[in-house]
């Protein structure tokens, strides 16, 4: 395990630095604090820009990017879907069984608080099952599995950096508070983390094979 993290340090440096930068932030001030200090930075650019970029973080990405590691290695493909399916398992268990009535930041507002949010015209806004974000859970699945796989350094960084733009995406939209793609994001990397460790245990002929690679 150390080793494989020291391999992908390029992702976990600056993913674990935002993790501290966001439990500062949590700490520090309110979750409606936080959401009014993102939506206040909105310009027509980001707006369209996170519109589309989200869709990074939908669950037919999962069916997309397990179809190619097929043609990489099953050992890839087999961590990524299993990794992927019980990420999403646990986000849905919590926001759906356990937590199904967390509002979500445009139910929120309209309840509690006086300020008008910015909403991105064209986008379908939630109202509960707000705690944790799915999108950056699948993200954060979705990035860090190619970047376990990529073997250049800067494009370990470069896949952190699409899956926080993802993720913060779920903020920017008011689907999501910080709190919740922070969470999401952590679920997500851990399941990819500790599925990838347990798949290179064994020493099967069959799982370093692909369908383009028959040997």
């Amino acid at each position: 395990m150390r080793q494989l993290l020291k391999e992908n340090r390029f992702f976990f440096i600056p993913y674990i630095f935002t993790l501290i930068i966001c439990v500062v932030l949590l700490l520090t001030f309110s979750k409606p604090e936080l959401h009014i200090l993102s939506n206040k930075a909105n310009s027509i650019f980001f707006d369209y820009f996170f519109k589309y970029v989200t869709n990074l973080g939908d669950g037919v990405i999962i069916a997309i990017l397990t179809i190619i590691l097929l043609f990489i290695k099953y050992r890839y493909a087999i961590v990524f879907l299993s990794g992927s399916l019980l990420t999403a398992g646990i986000i849905n268990l919590i926001k759906k069984v356990l937590l199904g009535e967390v509002f979500r930041p445009s139910k929120y507002f309209e309840i509690y608080e006086t300020y008008q949010l910015h909403f991105v015209e064209g986008v379908k806004l939630n109202a509960l099952q707000s705690f944790p974000s799915g999108h950056t859970g699948t993200a954060f699945n979705l990035f860090f599995m190619l970047a376990l796989i990529s073997p250049g350094k800067w494009l370990k960084l470069f896949w952190f950096f699409m899956a926080a733009v993802v993720g913060y995406s779920r903020v920017y939209l008011s689907q999501h508070f910080l709190i919740d793609i922070t969470v999401g994001s952590i679920i997500g990397v851990t399941i990819i983390l500790f599925m990838f460790f347990l798949m290179s245990k064994p020493e099967k002929v069959w799982l370093d094979k692909s369908l383009i690679r028959r040997k």
